[in-house]
This record gives C-alpha cells, structure tokens and sequence, in this order.
C-alpha cells in the first residue's frame, strides 16, 4: 500500500509540474521545478530504491519535456545526495518514518535539505540545457530565480499542508 501511495504521489506531482509549472514562463528567466519535492519527501529508504525513484521520475519528466537526460541526470544527482546531506543535517536521520517532512526533520533541517537540493538540481539542469559556459552568468541567474521561485512555491504547499 506504501509504494501505491508514492507512485501516485509521483504521477500527481508530474501532472502539476507539466499542467501549471511548465508554463509559468516569467520573462524566459524563471522556470520553477517543483517535482523535485517528491525527491526530496521520499520516505527513508534502501539506496538503490531510491536512486531508481529518482532515475525514473527524472526519465519521465525527460520524455515529456523532449529533454537529453538533463532531468534524469539532476535527479539521479539528488537521489545520489540526498542521503548523505539528510544525515549529516538530522541527528537521528535513521529514526525518520515517513516522508522527510518539517514534522519528522525539523523545520530548519527540513529548510536547508530542501534549498540546497532545489539549487543543486536546478543549476545542473540549466548548466545542461546551455551545454556551454560561454552563458555562465545566465545559468547562475536562471538558477538563482528558479530556485527561489522553488523554494517559495514548497514553503507555501508546506504551510498550507501544515494548516490543513
């Protein structure tokens, strides 16, 4: 029953990110990835399940961007580092049941995981859609929006889960 619970909770964070997100287009300058919230929610897990979880949510989102494996490189990369940072961030990271979340992480933990992983994320996806660093700037200011478009998005559905 868990994993039917997040393969639906991936399918609907897809449908949002290609019905709304993928068309919020502000000045060709913010690009708002919010599907990497499920990424960052997964529940503790055994590595591999979650470095395929990540390929395939980043292979998905690839084919329906037309994209060359820039989303499912960024999300292999997250899945990759999540862990590692979820570790060093929360005390007692191996306590955590449940999807990594204010209430099981802490909130400041929670606040540093989700930014660091949303600017990991977004900065390998520009730096490999410019495929050239001759854009350099361009790709740290497309970062620098988009993350904190991100990130702002996640806080506001992170209060509003929390008041519900």
């Amino acid at each position: 029953m868990k994993w039917v619970r997040i393969i639906v909770a991936a399918l609907l964070m897809l449908f949002l990110q290609t019905a709304v997100f993928n068309n919020l287009h502000t000045f060709g300058l913010c690009h708002p990835f919010v599907y990497v919230l499920f990424l960052i929610c997964l529940p503790v897990m055994p590595r591999w399940a979650e470095q395929l979880t990540g390929l395939a949510i980043g292979f998905l989102m690839d084919c329906i961007c037309s994209s060359p494996g820039i989303h499912m490189a960024a999300c292999a990369a997250v899945s990759w580092l999540k862990p590692l940072l979820l570790s060093r961030m929360v005390q007692e990271s191996g306590r955590i049941v449940g999807p990594i979340v204010p209430q099981t992480a802490g909130v400041l933990p929670f606040v540093r995981l989700t930014t660091i992983l949303t600017v990991m994320h977004h900065l390998m996806v520009f730096a490999l859609d410019a495929w050239s660093w001759n854009l350099w700037y361009w790709v740290l200011l497309e970062t620098a929006v988009s993350s904190a478009v991100t990130v702002g998005i996640v806080f506001v559905y992170g209060f509003l889960l929390r008041r519900s």
